[in-house]
């Protein structure tokens, strides 16, 4: 499936709005503040197609209007819902421009919607289940509950925290190379068939059903009627049974999920790997990437749409690009993600669509960074910046956000405390009073978001602090002021340094300085370079990790102002 462009109007704050898809190369990310409207799409989506799917339930309809195109086995689709002069919510369906009567669409509505609509959420609100993704699920424990020897599966399928272990056994038990790779590097073994599957089976509740597909695969999984069990991948493999690995996914929600204990078959699951560590013991960055893998592999096919929530909530920042490498793995079917992350906003630059809440002051603000960056910042770094809800740190050129990034990349690597933080740039231009006075006074930060402005100890660093701060001294009797929520704060001195003035560069050992402008000396002219701060930011990239033990104490900081902004 391949979206093209999605209209919809009077669904919560989305009015008049409107997406083109057509350029997303099969992934979209929406950014955006909180009250945005970025969740607000997954919704209306989700409930576009419970409407269509399920067009004979009349309680199901959308209330609002919108219209949507895609592109599904190389047809043309566009269906609308609008309002009629009378009131009335009226569906139009047409397929390569040739209308479709509604009909006819109900009765064949399969061959033109997508195989299904996959979400991950991961917030605690339960909106997006409750309204439409339930429905779905108690038509399909309905469905285990008659006699049906063939199990359909759900057209929309809600994936959460519950899906843990029987996501990960689906990957543990498919042959493909690449899930086998993926649950080896989860993991972190490397035999496959050393893990144990642990089962609970109620045997009693065998009686509540008629004999169907789901009755025959749970005693093949028993077979001596046993309360507790052991079962090896080798065992699933060789279960004849169980087909593809969606179909043991499906088959296990179907002994598993139901709400009821009169009709759980399996109390639960546990996989045990390397000395009886669970699912359970893993991060929950581990759990989210096995969730995330199963949508997309497992689950989803070429006509599913993927909505997700925040994918990389919990992830580390160091897996981030990871999860883009695995999108793009299947960009041959249509996802869309919501994201506050930085790393994501900047590694999706060509995918991404910026939402605001019906406001004039986005663009207002980007013509500021416009006029205090000039060239050095990008117009989606702009939005980026504007859009997101993460840490910002104001610093005096693009120069010190390369140095400060380098060194928290580094140092992430070797010292734990640092691995949390994660933040965006502003340029103030140089140490320019008026621009520190525009950005403090035009992007205070949002909530829960610390913003923290840095400068060179040095004559014109502190002069662009006086201009902001009531401070009247000197800069050795300046240790941070508050204006507007935003910190203000010289970079901090490193352990030992005793001279008055400090600036960011000093951070490295002077050694390193030397090694840098001497390097490629081989005349007396050469002797005349001047230190370019550009090159020697391109020149740290390739330094060790202990070369940047001097920015500790500027993160230290960083964690302290965070720290006492919650």
């Amino acid at each position: 499936m391949r979206l093209k462009r999605l209209w919809i109007n009077g669904f919560k704050n989305l009015n008049d709005f409107e997406i083109d898809f057509t350029d997303k190369n099969g992934i979209t990310v929406l950014i955006g503040n909180n009250g945005s409207g970025k969740s607000n799409v997954l919704e209306a989506i989700s409930s576009i197609f419970i409407g269509l799917y399920k067009m004979n339930t009349p309680q199901r309809k959308p209330n609002f209007e919108y219209e949507i195109e895609y592109i599904l086995e190389e047809e043309n689709y566009h269906i609308s819902l609008t309002k009629s002069q009378q009131g009335d919510m009226i569906y139009s369906f047409h397929k390569n421009l040739n209308q479709i009567q509604v009909g006819h669409f109900k009765s064949n509505y399969i061959e033109y919607l997508p195989t299904n609509i996959i979400a991950i959420y991961s917030g605690e609100e339960m909106r997006l289940w409750e309204e439409y993704y339930k429905h779905s699920y108690n038509d399909f424990m309905k469905d285990v509950k008659e006699n049906l020897q063939v199990l359909s599966s759900p057209k929309l399928i809600y994936v959460n925290k519950y899906y843990w272990d029987i996501s990960l056994l689906a990957l543990l038990y498919s042959d493909l190379e690449s899930n086998q790779e993926f649950c080896k590097k989860i993991l972190n073994i490397e035999d496959l068939n050393s893990v144990n599957i642990s089962m609970k089976f109620n045997t009693s509740n065998l009686s509540n059903f008629e004999d169907n597909s789901i009755v025959a695969f749970v005693k093949s999984l028993n077979i001596s009627d046993e309360v507790d069990k052991i079962v090896t991948i080798e065992e699933l493999r060789n279960n004849q049974l169980i087909g593809s690995e969606k179909d043991l996914f499906l088959k296990l929600i179907a002994s598993i999920m139901d709400k009821s204990s009169k009709y759980k078959l399996i109390e639960n699951i546990k996989i045990n790997f390397q000395n009886n560590l669970t699912t359970g013991l893993l991060s929950e960055g581990e759990k989210k990437q096995i969730l995330i893998k199963t949508a997309l592999e497992v689950i989803a096919d070429t006509n599913s749409l993927v909505l997700f929530d925040e994918p990389d909530s919990h992830i580390h920042v160091a897996n981030k690009g990871q999860l883009k490498d695995m999108l793009l793995e299947y960009n041959n079917r249509d996802t869309i993600l919501t994201t506050h992350s930085p790393t994501l906003m900047n590694i999706f630059d060509n995918h991404l669509v910026y939402l605001e809440n019906g406001e004039k002051k986005g663009k207002e603000k980007a013509e500021i960074l416009k006029e205090i960056s000039g060239d050095t910042m990008s117009s989606t770094q702009q939005q980026i910046l504007l859009n997101s809800n993460t840490d910002i740190l104001i610093v005096e050129g693009k120069t010190d956000e390369k140095y400060i990034t380098t060194a928290l990349e580094k140092l992430k690597s070797v010292y734990s405390e640092f691995e949390d933080l994660e933040f965006n740039f502003l340029y103030m231009g140089g140490s320019d009073p008026e621009n520190l006075n525009k950005l403090i006074n035009e992007f205070p930060p949002k909530k829960n978001q610390t913003v923290i402005a840095f400068f060179d100890r040095d004559k014109s660093g502190l002069n662009c602090i006086k201009s902001v701060c009531t401070h009247t001294g000197t800069k050795d009797d300046f240790f941070g002021d508050i204006k507007n929520g935003i910190h203000v704060y010289f970079y901090p001195k490193k352990d030992g340094f005793t001279h008055s003035d400090f600036e960011i560069e000093d951070y490295f050992n002077i050694e390193t300085c030397r090694n840098f402008m001497f390097d490629d000396f081989s005349t007396f002219q050469d002797t005349k370079k001047k230190f370019k701060k550009n090159d020697f930011a391109e020149y740290c990239l390739n330094l060790e990790a202990s070369e940047f033990d001097g920015f500790k104490k500027l993160f230290e900081l960083i964690k302290t102002v965070k720290g006492a902004n919650l």
